[in-house]
């Protein structure tokens, strides 16, 4: 019990650490801050994982900087490529694709992604562990369990409020597809009324600002972001949001 408890705490707070890093590193690479990650909580729970994994498994082969560095960028590869694959089975859904980095497989996972895990097991192991261990066996066990079904609370609802969130994206996003489809059907009809067609537009612009309120993160979080079966709708939802602020941005000039 004493052990879980701790790792369970390790886990939490690697996956802040995590989604600090990715934060961190988009904010690098993309020249702009963007909320990263799933959940709406500041934390990625594969980085939670893939902490436990070099924790538990390659902490004890320190010694040999070398092996750690190799197996670190395997065994975080592979739980990155499985998560993948899971999400895309489960939910039809692609959050991220490498297809466009050189040594990628399948689009999951890629060489730079792998070396960069490798450096974070590095840190881990020399830096992040040794420290997190010392503060641990400071903190009694009976405030680290409630600390621990509070992390879990948090992490149960805010899970529950993301997944809602993300289906209901999907369900209004094929409602703002069909109904594109209904005004553009309407529109080449010769002999339909102006009012219909008016009607139904201010319903898609109601619609369009609702969904963009919902999708605008997981959009932002994932630019790669695919639906197996909505994904030319999704695609163009992408560019409604562009043009939308781009008039928007032009109209403040």
């Amino acid at each position: 019990m004493n052990i879980l408890s701790t790792y369970f705490l390790y886990f939490f707070i690697y996956s802040v650490i995590g989604w600090i890093a990715e934060m961190t590193y988009c904010r690098l690479y993309d020249g702009k801050w963007s909320w990263r990650g799933f959940f709406f909580g500041p934390y990625c729970p594969i980085y939670g994982f893939g902490g436990l994994i070099v924790a538990i498994f390659l902490y004890p082969i320190s010694d040999k900087p070398l092996l750690l560095f190799g197996l670190s960028m395997l065994l975080t590869s592979l739980l990155e490529y499985l998560a993948s694959y899971l999400i895309e089975k489960i939910f039809n859904t692609k959050l991220w694709d490498y297809s466009k980095y050189k040594f990628n497989i399948n689009g999951r996972v890629c060489l730079l992604n792998a070396a960069e895990f490798g450096i974070l097991g590095i840190l881990l192991t020399y830096i992040l562990q040794p420290n997190l261990e010392k503060l641990t066996i400071l903190i009694p066990l009976n405030i680290i369990c409630i600390l621990d079904v509070i992390i879990l609370v948090i992490l149960s609802i805010d899970l529950t409020a993301t997944l809602n969130s993300f289906f209901n994206f999907k369900e209004k996003l094929k409602i703002l597809s069909e109904l594109t489809e209904k005004i553009k059907t309407i529109n080449n009809d010769k002999l339909s009324e102006h009012s219909i067609i008016k009607e139904l537009s201010d319903l898609r612009q109601r619609l369009f600002f609702k969904l963009a309120g919902i999708g605008k993160r997981f959009i932002y979080a994932f630019p790669n972001l695919e639906f197996k079966n909505l994904n030319t709708q999704l695609q163009e939802f992408k560019q409604d949001i562009k043009n939308y602020q781009k008039e928007k941005s032009q109209k403040k000039e």
